[in-house]
């Protein structure tokens, strides 16, 4: 979003489908088609970019675009698959974390609260390259195993505690200049094929910036680019840019300000709770995500025609995201579908999936209004978007559920088989008699001398 507000062309769901050559077989261009115009379900024409240079910044996808560059190309990534699971906050302090080295097979484990919850992981493991990795059963027993570790021995980590369980895959990679002898790369490559074709690869979220940096330097230099000045910077929250940065085409990027950061404040949330009367811990949470355009999620915001809050509907009770955040992500963040906004805008997927299936019904209405589906596409997102978050950590059982399923309260209930994998409390082996409709001694489905009546 801040390189939009600098001058970037940014779009989502264009998939390059092929690279495109001059005549002396240098890269000058792709071609790529709309996903978009597709979940619509229309066919979606091809058509040319034109370009002076092409980085490939792709992850663990990196391969698939050197190879339509030059399919004999060697591989250079080795995928490798990071498993992480989602625990209730209540298993960690809420301003601490820890970091092992020394588990029981010598691989590292972080415990961490985020975002209201726990989260622990992580394995690293061969894996394949897939648009939605799926944790496999073994790496997320061997997760809570170690975690139980950490705990007084009276604290019992169990299956049905995991909210979530995802895989992340780690784009390894080997030096194509290196010997075939030579092991994995753990920092990041920047390479330039004979056709031009730039590549980023490897790296991690940690060295990102730098990773930008110099891929941004080399391109510079092998595409003969020419860094200038913004003569007309932009005004962001009403100010003008106050970044301490020169903008003068130099590398800024540890001086320019990420957009929402101008008028943020520690204080943010209590002006936001005074104007738009919104809930202090969503208050909170829209200052933290959204900076100062936390005032724009608030006002997208619908009344709830109660006393307090005045706007703010959640979109799931157990956390602080609402209904304004789906409007802002359609108009002002590029997402098209229900899972942009549940997985890559918001969090909640990744933090609880059964929380996420819940919250879709409404995802779906909030952004069938903003981008005008029909009804078949609105089915459409309903069944991508509940197999996505089977790769979330969704249990089987929730996957043929229907959205009337959903909305009648069905993700709560489970079946025998599936209580003791995924269910956050006991099954109760009896009914008590307050709980019954019955008279005194006049239940047929509970003993006269169950001991919870007496």
């Amino acid at each position: 979003m801040t390189a939009a507000l600098y001058g970037a062309t940014v779009v989502s769901h264009l998939e390059v489908t092929s690279l495109e050559r001059d005549a002396n077989g240098k890269l000058n261009g792709a071609k790529v088609k709309d996903c978009v115009v597709e979940l619509n379900g229309n066919k979606a024409e091809e058509f040319s970019i034109k370009a002076k240079g092409i980085i490939n910044a792709t992850g663990p996808f990196t391969d698939s675009i050197r190879k339509m560059d030059d399919p004999s190309v060697e591989e250079i990534v080795a995928p490798s698959s990071g498993v992480h699971v989602i625990l209730p906050g209540y298993f960690s302090p809420a301003n601490m974390g820890l970091i092992d080295p020394n588990t029981s097979d010598g691989r590292v484990i972080f415990f961490l609260p985020w975002q209201g919850n726990t989260i622990a992981g992580t394995t690293d493991s061969p894996t394949n390259v897939t648009q939605n990795p799926v944790a496999g059963e073994e790496e997320i027993q061997w997760i809570l195993k170690e975690v139980r570790r950490y705990l007084q021995p009276e604290i019992n980590v169990r299956r049905g505690d995991v909210l979530a369980a995802w895989s992340g895959i780690r784009p390894l990679v080997r030096d194509p200049k290196a010997s075939k002898t030579e092991g994995l790369v753990r920092n990041h490559l920047v390479t330039v094929s004979d056709s031009g074709l730039l590549t980023c690869s490897g790296g991690k979220w940690t060295t990102y910036r730098q990773m930008a940096e110099e891929t941004v330097d080399e391109a510079i230099k092998i595409f003969h680019l020419q860094a200038k000045p913004l003569v007309d910077a932009p005004r962001i929250s009403g100010t003008a840019v106050e970044d301490e940065a020169p903008l003068d085409g130099t590398c800024q990027t540890h001086r320019v300000r990420l957009i929402g950061a101008h008028g943020y404040s520690k204080t943010l949330f209590i002006n936001l709770i005074q104007h738009y009367g919104v809930e202090m811990e969503v208050a909170k949470y829209l200052c933290a995500a959204y900076g100062d355009r936390a005032w724009t999620v608030a006002a997208l915001s619908a009344p709830t025609e109660q006393r307090f809050p005045v706007r703010g509907k959640r979109i799931s009770t157990l956390y602080p995201f609402i209904d304004g955040e789906v409007r802002y992500c359609v108009r002002h963040e590029y997402a098209q579908t229900a899972t942009d906004v549940i997985a890559r805008r918001m969090r909640l997927a990744f933090l609880n999936a059964q929380a996420a299936l819940e919250a879709l019904p409404l995802v779906i209405d909030l952004m069938s209004e903003e981008l005008n589906w029909s009804e078949k596409r609105k089915e459409r997102e309903w069944k991508e978007s509940v197999h996505f978050l089977g790769s979330m950590g969704l249990p089987k059982g929730k996957l043929t559920l229907t959205r009337k399923e959903v909305e009648s309260g069905r993700v709560g209930k489970y079946e025998d088989e599936e209580y003791s994998l995924y269910a956050r409390h006991d099954k109760p082996d009896e009914l008590l008699e307050s709980d019954s409709k019955f008279p005194s001694g006049h239940n047929p489905v509970m003993s006269k001398e169950s001991k919870a009546n007496k």
